[in-house]
C-alpha cells in the first residue's frame, strides 16, 4: 500500500492529472452548474443536462465499485425507492421518473463526499452562484428576479447548498477553516432580503466564527477581530428580534422585509396546519403522504408547501419523515460527539433554511441534504478501512 501511495505522489509530481480526483470533483462540480443553469434560463436541454449530471454520478459510483464500500447507501436508496413507489401508486404526489432522481440522489451525494471529491470543487460553486446573484442584482436592482422560477428567497438557498458542504468536507478531513466564502454567503444574503437565508446564514457564518475563535493556534489579535465580526453580524439579528425599536432603522431592506411580512410566516403556518389536519383524516394519508393539491393554501402557493419537513412526507409518507428525523439527529450526534464543530453548524443552517422553504424533500437539492445526513456512515467506513489496511 506504501509502494502504491509513492508512486502516485510520484505520478502527479510528474505533472501527469489524477483522472480519478478529477472525474469526481468534477461530476460535484457539474451538478451545481446544472442547477445555476436550470435557474437562469427554462429550457428542456438545462434539464436534461442536470438529469445526465445524475446519470453520470450513477455510472462513477458503480464503475470505481464504491458500491462495495458504501452499502448502506444503496441500502438507504433502495428503502426511499419502495416508499416513493408507494407514494406513486396510493397518492400521486411522487411520479416514477422523480423515484428515479431520488434514487440517483443517494449515489451523487455518496460520490460528493468521496475522498477522491476535492472540496474545493464546491468552493467554485459558492463563488459561480454568488457572481450569478451579484451581476443580476448589479444590472437589475434588488427587486428584480434572480431566477426565472424561484423568488430572490432562494439566493440564500443556493448560496448555502455548496458552502455547506464545502465546510462540512473540510472539517470531516481536518483541514482549516476560511472565513471568506461563509462572509460572502451571509452578505448576499443580507442584500437579497431573506428572513430565513438571513438566519441560516448567520448560523453558518456564527458557527465558523466560533471555531476560528476557539481554535488553540489563533492569536489574540485574530480573537479579537473574531468577535467584532461575529457581533457585526448578530446586529441584524437584534434589529428584527426587538423590533419595539427596529422602526428607527427601517431604512435597512431586510428590517424593512422582517417588518412588512412580520416573523410569524403569515400563510405559511396556515399551510403548513391544513395539511397536518388533511394528514390526519386517512391511514392512507399518514402514511404514505397527503395530496398536496388537496390543500388549498399549496394551491395558492402553486405547489409550495414551505417547510421542506413535511414535503418528505407528502412524498415518502411517514416512515421517509422518521428516517430523514432519525438520519439528522444521528447526524447531529456524531458530530458533537467527534467536535466536528462546523460541520454541525453547517447542518445546522441548512436544517433551518428548511424549515421555511422547499429546500429538500425530492427536489434538485435534495442531493445536498442527504450528502450531511451520509456523513456518519462515510466516516465508518473510513475506519473499516484503515483497520482493515492495519491488519
Amino acid at each position: 500500500m506504501k509502494e502504491r501511495e509513492l508512486l502516485k505522489t510520484e505520478y502527479l509530481k510528474a505533472g501527469y492529472i489524477d483522472l480519478p480526483r478529477l472525474a469526481f470533483s468534477l461530476v460535484g462540480l457539474l451538478y451545481f452548474i446544472s442547477i445555476i443553469a436550470v435557474n437562469q434560463v427554462k429550457s428542456i436541454i438545462f434539464s436534461a443536462f442536470y438529469y445526465g449530471v445524475l446519470a453520470l454520478a450513477a455510472v462513477v459510483f458503480f464503475a470505481t465499485k464504491r458500491a462495495l464500500t458504501m452499502k448502506p447507501v444503496l441500502l438507504y436508496a433502495a428503502g426511499s425507492f419502495l416508499l416513493a413507489a408507494c407514494n406513486v401508486i396510493f397518492v400521486g404526489n411522487m411520479t416514477w421518473i422523480k423515484t428515479g432522481i431520488l434514487f440517483m440522489s443517494f449515489l451523487m451525494a455518496a460520490v460528493m463526499l468521496d475522498d477522491m471529491t476535492d472540496e474545493r470543487a464546491f468552493l467554485i460553486a459558492v463563488y459561480l452562484n454568488a457572481a450569478v446573484v451579484a451581476v443580476k442584482i448589479a444590472m437589475h436592482g434588488l427587486s428584480a428576479p434572480v431566477y426565472v422560477e424561484a423568488s430572490n428567497n432562494y439566493v440564500s438557498v443556493h448560496l448555502l447548498a455548496p458552502a455547506v458542504l464545502y465546510y462540512s468536507l473540510l472539517n470531516i478531513r481536518g483541514k482549516k477553516i476560511p472565513l471568506i466564502p461563509g462572509i460572502v454567503v451571509w452578505v448576499l444574503s443580507l442584500v437579497a432580503g431573506g428572513r430565513g437565508g438571513l438566519l441560516a446564514a448567520t448560523i453558518l457564518l456564527g458557527g465558523i466564527i466560533l471555531h476560528r475563535y476557539l481554535e488553540d493556534e489563533a492569536t489574540r489579535r485574530e480573537r479579537v477581530l473574531l468577535g467584532c465580526l461575529l457581533v457585526v453580524i448578530l446586529i441584524p439579528l437584534l434589529f428584527l428580534l426587538l423590533q419595539v425599536f427596529a422602526s428607527r432603522f427601517n431604512g435597512l431592506y431586510v428590517v424593512t422585509r422582517f417588518l412588512d411580512k412580520g416573523l410569524d410566516g403569515g400563510g405559511r403556518l396556515a399551510c403548513w396546519a391544513e395539511y397536518i389536519e388533511k394528514s390526519m383524516m386517512s391511514v392512507t394519508r399518514f402514511l404514505f403522504g397527503t395530496e398536496l393539491y388537496e390543500v388549498g393554501w399549496v394551491v395558492h402557493y402553486k405547489g409550495n408547501l414551505h417547510n421542506s419537513y413535511l414535503f418528505v412526507h407528502a412524498f415518502l409518507g411517514i416512515f421517509g419523515f422518521l428516517f430523514l428525523m432519525g438520519m439528522l439527529i444521528r447526524a447531529i450526534v456524531v458530530g458533537i460527539r467527534r467536535k466536528m464543530w462546523v460541520y454541525v453548524f453547517s447542518l445546522l443552517a441548512f436544517m433551518f433554511r428548511g424549515l421555511t422553504d422547499h429546500v429538500f424533500g425530492v427536489n434538485r437539492l435534495t442531493v445536498v441534504i442527504l450528502a450531511l445526513i451520509l456523513i456518519p456512515d462515510v466516516l465508518k467506513a473510513k475506519e473499516r478501512m484503515s483497520k482493515s489496511r492495519a491488519l
